[in-house]
C-alpha cells in the first residue's frame, strides 16, 4: 500500500459536496455517484474543503506518443510600427492564449452590485453519468445563498427542481466561511490583482496549511494548489473581464502546466486550453480562441495517459483505449451561458 498522503483534488472535492449534500438532504451521497461529484465546484476536481489527500503522481518516462502542439511561453506576432504590413494571427499555442486573454480583459465590464448573483448554464458530462445541463447561481457578495438546478443531484429542491446552495462554495464543516481562495466570491476575485505576475504571486503565497494534512507543503504541491484555485474561480464564480484576463495568463505561468492550441469541451467546441496537473487529474482550462470566453473544462485521469516526462509537465497524449468508460475522459463541462442577474433564479437578458 502508498502511504503517502494524497493531494487534495478529487477525493477532497467528493467529500465537500458529500457534506454539503448530506446537510441539505439528511443523509450521505450515494457511492454510486462519487465520481460525479467531483464536478461540483471547484470544477470537479478540487472543491477546496479542509484536509483530504490524494496521491502525488511523481514524474514517468516519456514513451513519445503523439501530442499536440504545445508552449510554454505567450508570443504573439506585429507589424512594424508606422507599417501597412496587417498583423499576422498566431498559430502557435501560446500566442493563441496571449490573444484570448487579451481578448477576454478587453470585454465590457458587468459592473455587478454586491446584491446580485453570478449565473452560469452549462453541460457536464463524466465516464459514470450521463450528459446533463446543470444551472447555479452565486450570491456576488458570498453573504446570502444561492441556487442549483441539476437532474441529477439529490435533496429537497423548489417547485423547479432546484436546490438552495450555501452561501459560499467553501461553506461545510471545517471549511472557511471568509470569502478568499478557499471560498472564493466574485467580490473576493474582481479585487484580485489584473498583472499576471502580482496574481501568481499572491496564489502561491498563499496559505494552505488547512487544505493538507499532515504533509509537507512541497512547491509542486503548492502549484497545483494554485492552479487548482484558477479552475475553481472560472468554472463556479464567473470572473469579471479584466481578472478573467490576467487568470489566464496567470495559468499558463504557474510551473508544470502547458498551452496547447486546441482542446474539445463537453459541447465539441475547440479552443486554446491551459493544461495543469490537479494530483491524479490531467485537466485543461479551455477558452475561446477568439473572444477568451472560458468554454470549459476536461479532465482525464493520469492513469489512462502516456507517463509524464522527464520535464515533470502534464501529458498531452491521447487516453488510452476504453479509458472513461469509453468516452475518452474522466469529466468534461462546457458553459453554455453566464452573467450577472438580480436574484437567485433570474435569467440574463442576452
Amino acid at each position: 500500500m502508498n502511504d503517502t498522503p494524497e493531494l487534495l483534488t478529487a477525493d477532497r472535492h467528493r467529500l465537500l459536496k458529500e457534506h454539503v449534500m448530506s446537510e441539505i438532504a439528511g443523509q450521505t451521497t450515494k457511492a454510486t455517484g462519487s465520481r460525479r461529484k467531483l464536478a461540483w465546484w471547484v470544477a470537479p476536481p478540487l472543491a477546496v474543503v479542509a484536509v483530504a489527500a490524494v496521491t502525488l503522481v511523481g514524474p514517468g518516462r516519456n514513451d513519445g506518443s503523439a501530442a499536440p502542439a504545445v508552449a510554454p511561453a505567450a508570443s504573439t506576432s506585429a507589424a512594424p510600427t508606422g507599417s501597412a504590413t496587417p498583423v499576422s494571427e498566431p498559430t502557435d499555442a501560446a500566442g493563441l492564449l496571449s490573444r484570448a486573454a487579451k481578448a477576454a480583459a478587453s470585454r465590457p465590464d458587468p459592473g455587478a452590485k454586491n446584491t446580485q448573483f453570478t449565473y452560469q448554464r452549462m453541460v457536464q458530462d463524466g465516464a459514470r453519468e450521463s450528459k446533463h445541463e446543470r444551472t447555479m447561481w452565486m450570491a456576488v457578495d458570498g453573504r446570502s445563498k444561492g441556487l442549483i438546478a441539476d437532474p441529477t443531484m439529490s435533496g429537497p429542491g423548489d417547485e423547479k427542481g432546484r436546490v438552495t446552495w450555501p452561501a459560499t462554495l467553501g461553506a461545510g464543516r471545517g471549511a472557511p466561511t471568509q470569502a478568499g481562495f478557499l471560498a472564493p466570491t466574485y467580490e473576493f476575485v474582481a479585487a484580485l490583482p489584473t498583472d499576471p505576475d502580482r496574481l501568481l504571486q499572491q496564489l502561491l503565497a498563499a496559505d494552505r496549511s488547512k487544505q493538507v494534512a499532515g504533509m509537507p507543503i512541497t512547491d509542486e504541491l503548492r502549484h497545483q494548489l494554485a492552479f487548482g484555485d484558477i479552475q475553481m474561480i472560472f468554472m463556479n464564480v464567473t470572473a469579471p473581464p479584466a481578472v478573467a484576463g490576467a487568470l489566464m495568463e496567470t495559468a499558463a505561468r504557474i510551473p508544470g502546466t502547458r498551452v496547447v492550441a486546441d482542446e474539445v469541451d463537453a459541447a465539441g467546441r475547440h479552443g486554446v486550453a491551459v493544461v495543469g496537473r490537479n494530483g491524479t487529474l490531467r485537466v485543461s482550462l479551455i477558452f475561446d480562441r477568439t473572444t477568451g470566453e472560458f468554454l470549459g473544462v476536461r479532465q482525464v485521469l493520469l492513469a489512462e495517459l502516456p507517463p509524464i516526462g522527464a520535464d515533470g509537465l502534464p501529458p498531452t497524449g491521447d487516453p488510452s483505449p476504453g479509458a472513461g468508460n469509453g468516452k475518452g475522459y474522466d469529466f468534461a463541462t462546457a458553459v453554455l451561458k453566464a452573467g450577472i442577474v438580480d436574484h437567485a433564479g433570474d435569467e440574463p437578458e442576452n
